[in-house]
């Protein structure tokens, strides 16, 4: 993969940072979500043979110019879904009503579950599971779950599929999940066997990608943030920024931003030749997250106490990247599926 974005690339990226920096985007408004189908970003997730125009390296990109933002949590399990539709059958007519906005769907990984509570029971039959802090869930029709086994298109009006939102960390909508031996027709099992294990593996791609991304436009952000701060403060009659002592924090802070910019675009890579091992994947999350937590915390402490408030989007920043690490499938699930490969 090229490291310099390809001509209709960078025109991607510029679409979002103006769409961005123009709206006071939620992600949760219906006319939000309306616009963002209408400038395609959707279809950044999937090839043109299931209707897109992109794949790994598009949606990433959609996610690293989104930064942080509320929106980004949207469309990060969105981007999943699809993924896991498109390898499963390009052609299902779900896709383009997803990448019109009509509909939201949202993927779900079994490393998202509570532990040992996700179950295909009575010879795939039925499912059964719990799922904490999920995002988008209140504002989804469906749930695409993939398993080892099988791939799964569930419908969230199902009577037993429970669902109860609340405000995290972050002071966005979260959902926990629980999915009570919910009946499995024919048409709700997408793909079973090796197919199933292709699903699986092109959403972790995916999720890797989108998570990496994210971390990756945050941490950019950031440090933007506290570049153009230190040369606009004065004390001692010149610049912050001429203090030596700083000036070492900003450097150590450039770093960890290339760092962070690195693992998202492997990850990106992953999710275009879907090759990557486990293992990898969850390094590049780990790694990332604890890298842009890093730059968040740095740029706070530069700020001095002016960081601390909710005039800048610090603070915001730093809660976002939290969630990032501590949401079932983040950084921390990452970290405990990598000790439990080495015993």
């Amino acid at each position: 993969m090229k490291l310099t974005l390809t001509q209709e690339q960078s025109m991607l990226a510029d679409s979002v940072t103006r769409f961005m920096t123009g709206k006071n985007a939620t992600g949760e408004e219906e006319s939000i979500w309306r616009e963002v189908a209408e400038l395609g970003w959707l279809g950044a997730g999937v090839g043109e043979s299931a209707g897109g125009f992109g794949g790994g390296r598009e949606m990433a990109i959609v996610m690293e110019s989104v930064g942080g933002n509320e929106l980004a949590e949207a469309l990060a399990p969105v981007f999943v879904a699809l993924a896991i539709l498109e390898k499963s059958d390009p052609e299902a007519a779900l896709i383009s009503r997803i990448i019109s906005g009509d509909v939201v769907a949202c993927g779900l990984l079994p490393e998202m579950a509570a532990d040992d509570s996700l179950q295909l029971e009575d010879e795939m039959t039925s499912v059964s599971g719990q799922f904490h802090a999920l995002a988008n869930v209140h504002r989804a029709r469906h749930l695409v779950l993939a398993l080892p086994e099988a791939t799964l298109l569930l419908s969230v009006s199902d009577a037993n599929v429970h669902l109860r939102s609340y405000r995290g960390m972050d002071g966005k909508t979260k959902s926990d999940l629980k999915l009570d031996h919910v009946a499995l027709s024919e048409a709700s099992v997408l793909s079973k066997g090796p197919d199933a294990v292709a699903a699986l593996n092109r959403a972790r791609v995916t999720h890797a990608a989108a998570i990496t991304a994210e971390c990756s436009g945050l941490a950019a952000a950031l440090f933007q943030y506290t570049l153009d701060y230190v040369q606009q403060r004065r004390q001692f009659g010149q610049p912050i920024g001429g203090f030596q002592a700083l000036q070492h924090r900003l450097v150590d802070m450039f770093v960890a931003v290339e760092e962070v910019q690195s693992l998202a675009l492997a990850a990106a890579r992953a999710a275009t030749i879907e090759d990557a091992p486990e293992s990898a994947l969850s390094r590049a999350i780990a790694g990332a997250s604890d890298r842009a937590l890093h730059v968040a915390k740095e740029a706070i402490q530069l700020h001095g106490a002016v960081g601390m408030t909710e005039d800048l989007p610090l603070g915001a920043g730093l809660r976002r990247l939290k969630v990032l690490q501590l949401v079932p499938g983040g950084a921390e699930t990452q970290k405990r599926r990598l000790l439990q490969s080495f015993n």
